[in-house]
C-alpha cells in the first residue's frame, strides 16, 4: 500500500544550512578554500567598487568573511581572516575616515572584528549543540519508529483532544489505506454494533480521567473480518508535567476469545455429562438401595417370623392346654403366666420394629435401671437359652435415667441376643450396671454423670472393619434367617435419642463388651420397681361408646370394660358412632380406635363428637397410627397404646374422666 509520511531531516535530506556548519573541524583544504573565498569576496567587492589603491584597506565588507570563516571552519580560521584584514589595514596607503586618524580607525576596526569573531564562535557552538540534540532526537524517533513498525500489535500516539499524530505499520494494515487514512480513521465506524455504546462510555470515562484505561471490543478489519482487540492507553506528560495526550497499544485477542468460548462450551458439555453421570449413578444407587431393601426385608421377615413363631408357640400351646383341662387351676395359672409373658415379649418386638421405622415415638420417663433389669431378668434368661448363663452385676443402685422402658428392654434384649450368638458353644454373659462420670469431650458426650449398662461375652470378638460397621442398619454377620441386621442399629438410635452414647470394646479372640451410657436423671422414678397395682383406680361406672372395627379386639375390649364395671355399646364404624353421639346424650366416655376404615379417622370422629357434645371425655386407642400418627400425637385427648392390660385401661379411663369438665360427661 502507498504511504505518505512526512519526512524528517536526516542523512542526505539535511538542509544546506546544517551542512554549512560541520559538527567537526573540516579538512584543512576545505577550510582554506572557504576562508579564502570569503576573504577574497570581501576584498574584491571593495576593489571593484573603489578601484586600486583606494579599494585596498579595511572596511565593513570584511565582517561577513569573519562570520563565514568562523561558522564553517571554526574560531581559528575566523581569527586568521581577522589577522589578514588587520594586515591589509596596516599596509593601506590611507583609508581613514575624514577627520579621524588612521590609527584610531584601525583600532576600532580590530575591536569590532574581534567581537564579531567571538560572537560567531559562540553562535557556532550553540548551533553545533542544537544540531547534535536534533540528531539525537531524530535517531531516537527513528529507533521508536523502527521498533513500532516491527511490532505485530497496533500502536499509536495521540495529542490532547484525541487527534492521532503517529500510528505504526500494524495499525495501518488493520485500518487499510494510507498513513493519513490511518491517522484520521473514525473508529466508531469500525466498532461492532453490540459493543459501540459500551466502548464509547468507557473511552470517554478513561480519556476524561487522564489515567490509564483498557478497552476490549470487536472491530472490523480492512478485509471485513471482525476481530477482538484489547487496547491499553497510557497518558503522556510534557517536560512541564502537563498532560499531552495518550500512547496506546492494542492486541488482537480473537484466538484467545475463541479458546475461551471453546472452553466454556467444553465446560458446559462436561457439566451435562457430569449431570448425566450423576443421574445414572443416582439411578444405580436407587436400584442398589431397592435391592438392599429387598434383602433387608428378607432378613427382617426371617428374623421376625422366627421370633413371633416362638412367641405364638408359647401362647397357642398354653391356651390349648388350658382349654383342654380348665379344671387344673394350678397349671392354668402357670401356663397363663407364660402366655402373658410371651404376649408382652411380642409387644416389645412390635415396639422395636415401630421405633426402628420411626413410626412410634419414644415415651421417656424416669426409671431405676437396676429395678427394671431385675423385673425383666426372667425374660432375659429365657432369651439366652439353657446353654448360656446370665451373670448380673447391678451396681447403679438408685441411679435413675429418663428412657422409654420398653425400648430400653428391647435394646438390652438385642445386646444379650448378640452376645449369645457370638458364643456358639455356650458360655456366660455378664450384664452389669454402674454409675460413672464422663469428662468433657469424651466420646462426643457432655460432661456429667451417667449410668453405664454393659453386656460382655467371651466370644470370637470383632476386627476393626466389623467394629466400624456394627451400627449400620441391615449389617449383620449372621447367616440369612438368623437376624434382621436391625438390632444394634436400633440400640444405637435409641441411646442417641435418649441423650447417651454407645462404646464398643472388642478384638478378635477376646470377646466383646458393649456399653450403653445414659445420662443420670435426678428425678424420682414412678413405679420404678415395676410392680403392678393390686387394684385399679376406683372409677364410677360409665356408659362407654366403644368404636372398634376389629371384631376380636372389640370383643376383648368390651369384656375388659365390663370387667371394670362399665356399661358398653360397641359400633364398628365412625359414622354410626357419630350418629349415636348426636342422638343419645348419656355416654360418659368415647373410646375409639385411631385407624378406621373409610375417610374418617378416630381423631376426626373425636373432633366431630366433641363439637356435638361439648365436654365429652375422649380416649384414643391404637397400636399403629401410620400416617395419622402426627394428628393422634397432637390431638388434645390421651392416646392408649395397644396392647394394654386391665390396670393400664383402668388408669387411662380414670385419668381421662378426671381431666374432663365435671358434670359434662353425662350420667
Amino acid at each position: 500500500m502507498s504511504e505518505t509520511r512526512p519526512r524528517r531531516p536526516d542523512g542526505d535530506g539535511e538542509p544546506l544550512f546544517w551542512r554549512a556548519i560541520p559538527l567537526n573541524a573540516p579538512p584543512f583544504l576545505h577550510a582554506l578554500l572557504v576562508t579564502a573565498i570569503a576573504l577574497g569576496t570581501a576584498l574584491g567587492l571593495r576593489l571593484v567598487v573603489m578601484g586600486f589603491p583606494h579599494g585596498w584597506g579595511i572596511s565593513s565588507t570584511f565582517f561577513p568573511a569573519f562570520i563565514v570563516a568562523t561558522l564553517f571552519a571554526g574560531p581559528r580560521w575566523g581569527w586568521g581572516v581577522w589577522a589578514v584584514a588587520m594586515a591589509i589595514g596596516l599596509t593601506a596607503p590611507g583609508n581613514a575616515a575624514v577627520g579621524f586618524p588612521q590609527q584610531g580607525a584601525l583600532a576600532l576596526f580590530g575591536l569590532s572584528g574581534g567581537l564579531t569573531v567571538m560572537a560567531s564562535s559562540a553562535l557556532r557552538t550553540a548551533l553545533v549543540r542544537l544540531r547534535e540534540s536534533a540528531d539525537l532526537q531524530r535517531e531516537s524517533e527513528a529507533r521508536f519508529r523502527s521498533l513500532a513498525d516491527s511490532a505485530p500489535s497496533l500502536m499509536w500516539v495521540s495529542r490532547v483532544g484525541g487527534a492521532r499524530h503517529f500510528v505504526n505499520t500494524a495499525y495501518i494494515a488493520f485500518v487499510g489505506g494510507s498513513y493519513d487514512d490511518a491517522l484520521h480513521v473514525d473508529w466508531r465506524t469500525r466498532l461492532h454494533p453490540d459493543d459501540l455504546q459500551r466502548i464509547l462510555k468507557e473511552q470517554v470515562a478513561g480519556e476524561g480521567a487522564h489515567k490509564p484505561f483498557s478497552l476490549e471490543a470487536r472491530y472490523r478489519r480492512a478485509d471485513g473480518e471482525w476481530r477482538w482487540l484489547k487496547s491499553f492507553s497510557q497518558p503522556r506528560l510534557d517536560p512541564a508535567g502537563e498532560f499531552s495526550g495518550f500512547a496506546g497499544i492494542a492486541f488482537d485477542v480473537t484466538e484467545a476469545k475463541q479458546v475461551e468460548a471453546d472452553l466454556q462450551r467444553i465446560n458446559e458439555l462436561l457439566e451435562e455429562r457430569v449431570d448425566l453421570a450423576v443421574a445414572e449413578r443416582d439411578q444405580a444407587q436407587a436400584a442398589l438401595d431397592q435391592s438392599q431393601k429387598l434383602e433387608a426385608l428378607g432378613r427382617l421377615t426371617g428374623g421376625v417370623a422366627h421370633d413371633f413363631n416362638n412367641l405364638l408357640t408359647v401362647i397357642i400351646g398354653a391356651l390349648d392346654i388350658v382349654l383342654r383341662h380348665p379344671e387344673n387351676t394350678a397349671r392354668t395359672a402357670r401356663l397363663g403366666k407364660a402366655a402373658l409373658d410371651a404376649a408382652q415379649r411380642g409387644e416389645r418386638l412390635t415396639r422395636q420394629l415401630l421405633a426402628f421405622s420411626r413410626r412410634q415415638p419414644l415415651r421417656p420417663e424416669p426409671v431405676s435401671l437396676d429395678s427394671l433389669i431385675r423385673q425383666s431378668e426372667p425374660l432375659y434368661r429365657g432369651a439366652l437359652g439353657e446353654r448360656f448363663m446370665l451373670d448380673l452385676s447391678l451396681k447403679a443402685g438408685d441411679g435413675t435415667v429418663s428412657v422409654d422402658a420398653a425400648q430400653f428392654d428391647a435394646a438390652v434384649m438385642n445386646l444379650l441376643v448378640n452376645a449369645r450368638d457370638a458364643m456358639s458353644g455356650g458360655g456366660v454373659v455378664l450384664l452389669a450396671t454402674a454409675l460413672v462420670r464422663r469428662a468433657a469431650g469424651a466420646d462426643d458426650l457432655p460432661a456429667g454423670d451417667y449410668v453405664a449398662i454393659s453386656v460382655q461375652d467371651n466370644g470370637e470378638g470383632m476386627d476393626e472393619a466389623t467394629r466400624a460397621r456394627v451400627f449400620e442398619p441391615f449389617f449383620s454377620t449372621k447367616p440369612v434367617g438368623k437376624g434382621t441386621g436391625l438390632g444394634l442399629s436400633q440400640v444405637y438410635g435409641f441411646v442417641r435419642q435418649s441423650g447417651g452414647g454407645v462404646l464398643v470394646d472388642s478384638a478378635p479372640g477376646r470377646g466383646t463388651t458393649l456399653t450403653l451410657l445414659l445420662p443420670l436423671d435426678r428425678s424420682t422414678p414412678e413405679d420404678a420397681d415395676g410392680t403392678r397395682p393390686a387394684t385399679w383406680p376406683d372409677t364410677p361406672a360409665l356408659d362407654i361408646l366403644l368404636v372398634e372395627d376389629d371384631p376380636q379386639v372389640a370383643v376383648l375390649a368390651e369384656a375388659m370394660l365390663r370387667e371394670l364395671g362399665h356399661r358398653v355399646q360397641v359400633v364398628d364404624n365412625p359414622a354410626r358412632a357419630l350418629a349415636l353421639v348426636r342422638e343419645e346424650a348419656h355416654f360418659g366416655l368415647l373410646l375409639t380406635d385411631v385407624v378406621m376404615p373409610g375417610d374418617m379417622t378416630g381423631v376426626d370422629l373425636a373432633r366431630k363428637a366433641v363439637a356435638a357434645r361439648p365436654g365429652l371425655p375422649v380416649l384414643l386407642s391404637s397400636g399403629y397410627t401410620g400416617e395419622v400418627l402426627a394428628s393422634a400425637e397432637d390431638a388434645p385427648w390421651p392416646l392408649l397404646r395397644k396392647p394394654y392390660t386391665l390396670d393400664v385401661l383402668a388408669a387411662a379411663i380414670a385419668q381421662t374422666v378426671s381431666d374432663a369438665d365435671p358434670g359434662a360427661a353425662g350420667d
